[in-house]
C-alpha cells in the first residue's frame, strides 16, 4: 500500500511504501538532508503532525538509533510509513533550485545614460534578505543574475533593479529594451550570502559601477537601525553616480551617514578609505562590485586590522552572469561527485558566512550559560544570519564534553565555568551550501586548555601543510595521529573528515576523509581534528575545508 506523504509547511507530497522515508522522498527527487543515516546525526529529523509510522526494524546486533528526539519527532532514515501522514520540516528548503516565481512589470526608467531601473512585482510576496539577488529566467534556458535594489519588505513587495546597458547584451539590450508595464518575467531565488549583519559595528560600505545595486540594500539596513556607515563608491565619471541625489539627501536626514563617489582617476575606493581613520579593527565591511576591486580592498582592509570574518563581499559581473556560476574542478569522478549548483565561489561564501556565524556565536557564551542555552542561543543566531537549516546539529561542548564525540550525548544542563574549554561545531545550509566550521575556545587561562588549543591548531596546519605534498585522506589522518602523539595529545580518529559540496553532500558521497585512498581534491572534503587529552578530561576540535589558502 503506498501513503501520501505532505510536507508542511511548503505543501508538497511524496508517496512511501514498505521503504524507509528518507528513500522514498529522496525517490521522489526532493534535496531532503541526511547524513549518517544510522539515526544518530539528526539531519532528517522532522516533526510529525498528523499519522502514524512504525520504527524501522533493526538486525538483532544493531546498535539502536541515539539521537534525541521529542515525543512528536521522528527520524526519516529510520521509520516507515503506515498510513498518510502530514509532517513539518520548519526552516528546510527543499526545492533545488530555488523558489521559482512570476513577476510583472511595473515601471522602467532610465537611472543614467546606460543604467536601467526596471521594477517588478512577484506573484507571491518574496523573502528577501538585504544584498541578495535573483536569477531571471529567460526563454532559451539562459538566466542573467541582478541584485534587488531595495528593501521588498518596506516596498509593499516590489523588486527593484539596476540593469548596466552592454552593447550587444542578450538582455540589457535585446530583451530589457521591449520590455512594458505588464509583462511577466519568470525569477528564481533569491540567492547570495553578501547579506545585512546583525551587530552593532560601525559599517563600511564598497561598490563600484552598478555593484552599489547589491550595496544599497545594507546602506537602507544601516540607516533604519541608525548606525555609523560610510559609502565609497568607484566609478569612471560624474554620471555612474546615478543616485547621488538619494545619497546627498540621506546625509542630511542621517548625520552618521558619509559617502563617496571615487572617479577613477582620482585612485581606488580602498585608498581613499583607508585615508579616512576607520577602526577597521572593529569594523563590519560589504563590498559589491568587480573581482579586481574585491580583492584589493578585503587584502588592504585586513592588512589594516579589519578581522577575516567581518569582510563580506559579492563579485559582480556586468554580464549578469552570476559568481556561483558551476565550475569546473578536477574532482574524482567516483569519489568527488557535487551537484550541479556546485561553485568554487558559492562554497567560498558558504564558509566565510559560517566563520562568521561562528565568531557570532562564541561572543554570546557566557559563564553560568548551561549547554542547553547555548545551543538554543546558537540556533538562534544562525536563524536570523538567514541559515536555511543545519546539514548536521550544532554541536556545543563544555569542559569534559569536549573529549566526546559529536554525536555523542552530553548533559545539556552542564554549566560553562569561568576556567573552562569551550568547542563550537556548526554545519550550516546558506543558500544551498554547506558550510562546516568549528573550533576550539577557553574561558580562563589554565595552562592545560590553552596548550590543548595551541596543540590543536598546530596539528591542523600540520596535516594541511602535508595534503599539500599529494598525501592521501588515510595518510593524511595517519600523519595527523602522529603529529598529536609527538605533541603530548590524542587524536579521536572516529572523526574522520567528511564531504562538502552543493546541499546535500551525501546525496553525490558519504565517504569518510580518513578512508579515502585518494588525494583529496581542494574545496570538496573537510579536515577534522579533534584532541583528546591522555589522562585528563580535555578536549579541542577544529574542521575547516581544505584549501590552498586559508
Amino acid at each position: 500500500m503506498r501513503h501520501v506523504i505532505e510536507l508542511s509547511p511548503s505543501g508538497k507530497t511524496f508517496e512511501a511504501g514498505d521503504e524507509l522515508l528518507l528513500d522514498a522522498m529522496l525517490a521522489s527527487g526532493m534535496a531532503v538532508p541526511f547524513s549518517c543515516r544510522r539515526g544518530a546525526c539528526g539531519s532528517c529529523k522532522v516533526v510529525v503532525a498528523a499519522g502514524e509510522y512504525q520504527p524501522k526494524r533493526l538486525a538483532p546486533d544493531a546498535p539502536a538509533p541515539c539521537f534525541p528526539l521529542a515525543a512528536n519527532e521522528m527520524l526519516l532514515c529510520q521509520s516507515h510509513a503506515c498510513t498518510d501522514m502530514r509532517l513539518e520540516i520548519p526552516g528546510w528548503s527543499l526545492d533545488t533550485p530555488a523558489l521559482v516565481i512570476e513577476a510583472c512589470v511595473l515601471d522602467k526608467r532610465a537611472l543614467a545614460p546606460d543604467v536601467i531601473e526596471l521594477v517588478l512585482k512577484p506573484d507571491t510576496p518574496l523573502l528577501v534578505r538585504p544584498g541578495q539577488y535573483l536569477k531571471f529566467c529567460l526563454a532559451d534556458g539562459d538566466t542573467r543574475c541582478f541584485s534587488i535594489a531595495n528593501l521588498p519588505v518596506q516596498d509593499d513587495g516590489r523588486l527593484v533593479f539596476h540593469i548596466r546597458r552592454v552593447s550587444g547584451g542578450y538582455f540589457s539590450e535585446g530583451i530589457l529594451d521591449g520590455l512594458a508595464a505588464g509583462e511577466r518575467l519568470q525569477l528564481e531565488g533569491p540567492f547570495g550570502a553578501c547579506t545585512w549583519q546583525e551587530d552593532d559595528a560601525a559599517v563600511v560600505l564598497f561598490a563600484t559601477g552598478t555593484g552599489y545595486a547589491g550595496i544599497k540594500p545594507i546602506l537602507l539596513s544601516a540607516l533604519t537601525r541608525n548606525r555609523e556607515v560610510t559609502l565609497y563608491w568607484g566609478g569612471a565619471h560624474s554620471a555612474d553616480f546615478y543616485d547621488s541625489a538619494f545619497l546627498d539627501q540621506s546625509m542630511l536626514e542621517h548625520p552618521r551617514f558619509r559617502w563617496h563617489p571615487v572617479r577613477s582617476s582620482e585612485g581606488r575606493v580602498h585608498e581613499v578609505a583607508l585615508s579616512h581613520g576607520h577602526q577597521w579593527e572593529v569594523a563590519q565591511v560589504y563590498a559589491c562590485g568587480n573581482a579586481t576591486m574585491l580583492s584589493q580592498v578585503r587584502a588592504q582592509c585586513l592588512e589594516a586590522g579589519l578581522p577575516s570574518h567581518r569582510f563580506v563581499a559579492e563579485a559582480f559581473v556586468a554580464s549578469g552572469r552570476s559568481s556561483v556560476g558551476t565550475v569546473s574542478l578536477g574532482f574524482d569522478p567516483v569519489w568527488e561527485k557535487v551537484g550541479p549548483r556546485y561553485s568554487l565561489d558559492g562554497m567560498l561564501a558558504a564558509r566565510e558566512k559560517s566563520i562568521r556565524a561562528l565568531a557570532a556565536i562564541a561572543s554570546q557564551l557566557k559563564v553560568g550559560m548551561t549547554t542547553g542555552e547555548a545551543l538554543e542561543m546558537a540556533a538562534e543566531q544562525l536563524q536570523a544570519m538567514g541559515a536555511s537549516h543545519t546539514w548536521h546539529p550544532t554541536y556545543i561542548r563544555f569542559g569534559a564534553d569536549t573529549v566526546r564525540p559529536p554525536r555523542e550525548g552530553i548533559d545539556r544542563q552542564r554549566r560553562l565555568r569561568a576556567s573552562d574549554i569551550v568547542v563550537v561545531d556548526l554545519g550550516p545550509v546558506w543558500d544551498g551550501y554547506e558550510g562546516d566550521y568549528g573550533d576550539t575556545f577557553v574561558f580562563g587561562t589554565s595552562p592545560l586548555h590553552l596548550a590543548c588549543t595551541t596543540a590543536l591548531h598546530e596539528v591542523f596546519d600540520e596535516t594541511r601543510q602535508a595534503w599539500l605534498r599529494g598525501l592521501t585522506g588515510r595518510e593524511l589522518y595517519d600523519f595527523a595521529e602522529r603529529s598529536a602523539v609527538a605533541k603530548g595529545w590524542r587524536l579521536a580518529r572516529n572523526l574522520a573528515g567528511h564531504r562538502l559540496a552543493d546541499f546535500p553532500h551525501a546525496l553525490f558521497e558519504s565517504k569518510q576523509l580518513a578512508d579515502l585512498e585518494i588525494a583529496p581534491s581542494e574545496m570538496a572534503w573537510v579536515l577534522e581534528i579533534q584532541l583528546c587529552h591522555p589522562t585528563e578530561p580535555v578536549g579541542g576540535f577544529f574542521e575547516d575545508m581544505l584549501m590552498l589558502q586559508i
